[in-house]
């Protein structure tokens, strides 16, 4: 799937401009960004649900807007605009089995009782957790290429949550079918994903593949003689935090030249600390006034 140029207006406020990014077959991205900031908006164009203002989404070089067919390859629940809730389990999966030419019915009973879900009971009657495994059954029914995971994880207890990772992983890995998944849980996001991009500002900011970044970036915890910070610090790291003469900074282009500049000024301390997703998402997502070294 590439994704060229979207811009959503709502309300006469820009939500979001100039997307772009290609999500690959077989792999797991994640879609990091502060509350409000597009995330769901951004779904909900790539499942058709919303048209964007300007851009396009093509699949196998076919726009999904030219050629609607196409969007069966999508898989998106809208939880806040789920209609289906008021239906049996039974009825949603005669319409996702309507709705998705690919639909796997006979895999879709077979996980269905496998889960110990009853077809006759109600989508409301159903726990969170459940209600979340039974939107994984489905994505994995539709036989989609890609399948978009809002939140999937939010709110599960333990068992059930390993659960529905465990279903969605096995089946991933099975068909080489690509999941883009939006999750505030940046420590459970980052055991499961390839790549991450940051979505702030209205667009995408960052791409990063995660083993590429641990390979250039690192967390340090510098103490200097005095409190003033060496410039070649402030210029080249993104600050986690600073009290007193302790500063916490990731650098996401770290270098031979910059731990020698660093070292010149003889920091009383200088410790490598293990650098995550969270770090990654606090340096570039806080605001600017705390994101900066002075």
């Amino acid at each position: 799937m590439i994704v060229k140029n979207l811009a959503k207006t709502i309300d006469q406020l820009s939500v979001l401009k100039d997307i772009e990014f290609t999500l690959n077959d077989n792999e797991i991205v994640g879609l990091v960004g502060r509350n409000g900031s597009g995330k769901t908006t951004l779904f909900r164009i790539l499942a058709g649900h919303y048209l964007p203002d300007e851009g396009d989404i093509l699949i196998d070089q076919e726009s999904v807007f030219e050629h609607p067919a196409v969007k069966q390859e999508i898989f998106f629940i809208d939880e806040k605009e789920n209609f289906l809730r008021t239906y049996s389990i039974q009825k949603i999966g005669k319409f996702y089995q309507l709705a998705y030419s690919k639909f796997d019915q006979s895999l879709f009973v077979e996980l269905v009782k496998k889960h110990n879900f009853s077809l006759i009971q109600n989508y409301r009657q159903l726990s969170k957790g459940e209600q979340a495994l039974f939107q994984i059954i489905l994505a994995i029914c539709s036989n989609a290429q890609y399948l978009l995971l809002d939140e999937p994880f939010d709110g599960l207890d333990v068992i059930i949550k390993k659960e529905v990772i465990g279903l969605l992983m096995e089946h991933l890995v099975e068909y080489s079918r690509t999941a883009m998944i939006a999750s505030h849980n940046l420590a459970e996001l980052e055991s499961l994903v390839d790549r991450v991009l940051l979505l702030k500002n209205q667009t995408i900011i960052k791409d990063y593949r995660l083993e590429e970044m641990r390979e250039k970036a690192k967390k340090l915890q510098l103490v200097f003689k005095t409190k003033k910070v060496p410039a070649i610090v402030k210029e080249n790291s993104k600050m986690l935090d600073f009290q007193g003469r302790v500063v916490t900074v990731v650098f996401e282009h770290f270098s031979e030249e910059l731990e020698t500049a660093i070292k010149g000024f003889e920091p009383l301390v200088y410790e490598e600390l293990p650098l995550t997703l969270e770090d990654i998402f606090e340096a570039n997502l806080k605001s600017s006034r705390k994101g900066h070294l002075k």
